[in-house]
């Protein structure tokens, strides 16, 4: 009988560990940030972009039709996916491309790479373009909304300059940030779009005004009174891992992102959308 019992015991607790573990890794949040600011032009007021951030090609299933529920409930203005769409350990190139091809059917979505694009030599981006996403290289576009502008700036992950040309990764950062600010007004809000918060020093050094990240996964195992256990590029105990910081005049927001990678779990860190308000003071 006691036997039997501690059988029972033990069956009782792997599935309800199991089950922790799936809504852990399978139920999207959603977090919505306000940021108000005396640049933003009086017309973007109450304009909304949703971010998604490090898919590494999840499937939340197989036409992606959970997330597409929680991003239209949002009713962005713009779409906005901050690298590691696809892994590049196993690729999940279908499952990204079912997401982004159904996105750009209904609004603009804009892309910058992440160091996954780069360790699979960015052969994903003509097939991204071909479906209408709009990818951001160390440049920037204006974005118009009721007869205003301000400007969207995207630069590549710092790997791509790196290995291509020999640099640091900061001074690829900086020359990205250089490259991306060369048409813009100063005296235009500037909203960039930039895979690693890590570099968020750097983003002020140009005084960016809003930055959206990912990269950092959350922190991937989100203990009690910390930012996570380990994120890449910041590594134990990461201080930007999700949420909203501020660096001088720059604004920082960093998604906990909606796949995993390397480390194939994710404890108290659900997936997430961020769906970003911008208020004018």
């Amino acid at each position: 009988m006691r036997v039997r019992k501690r059988w029972f015991v033990s069956l009782g607790v792997l599935v309800l560990g199991g089950w922790f573990l799936y809504q852990e890794n399978n139920v999207i949040e959603t977090t919505a940030i306000t940021i108000e600011t005396e640049r933003l032009p009086k017309a973007f007021d109450g304009y909304t972009v949703v971010q998604i951030a490090d898919l590494h090609g999840k499937s939340f299933d197989p036409k992606q039709t959970k997330l597409l529920k929680k991003i239209t409930q949002a009713q962005p203005d713009l779409i906005v996916m901050t690298g590691d769409l696809i892994d590049s350990r196993r690729n999940g190139e279908a499952a990204a491309l079912t997401l982004m091809k159904q996105l750009t059917a209904d609004y603009p979505v804009y892309f910058v790479t992440g160091n996954h694009e780069v360790r699979r030599n960015l052969t994903l981006l003509p097939k991204l373009e071909a479906i209408g996403v709009q990818i951001l290289r160390n440049t920037a576009v204006p974005l118009e909304y009721n007869g205003a502008n301000i400007a969207l700036l995207g630069i590549d992950d710092p790997t791509t300059t790196r290995w291509s040309e020999g640099l640091q990764e900061s001074d690829g950062t900086r020359k990205s940030l250089a490259s991306a600010q060369e048409t813009v007004d100063p005296s235009t809000f500037q909203l960039l779009l930039a895979h690693r918060p890590e570099y968020v020093p750097l983003y002020a050094e140009r005084q960016i005004d809003l930055v959206l990240s990912g990269h950092a996964h959350g922190g991937q195992i989100r203990l009690p009174f910390t930012d996570g256990l380990y994120a890449p590029g910041q590594g134990f105990f990461p201080k930007r891992t999700a949420g909203q910081y501020t660096v001088d005049t720059t604004q920082l927001i960093v998604s906990r992102g909606l796949g995993n990678s390397l480390f194939p779990f994710r404890l108290f860190n659900r997936p997430e959308i961020v769906v970003i308000t911008l208020k004018s003071q």
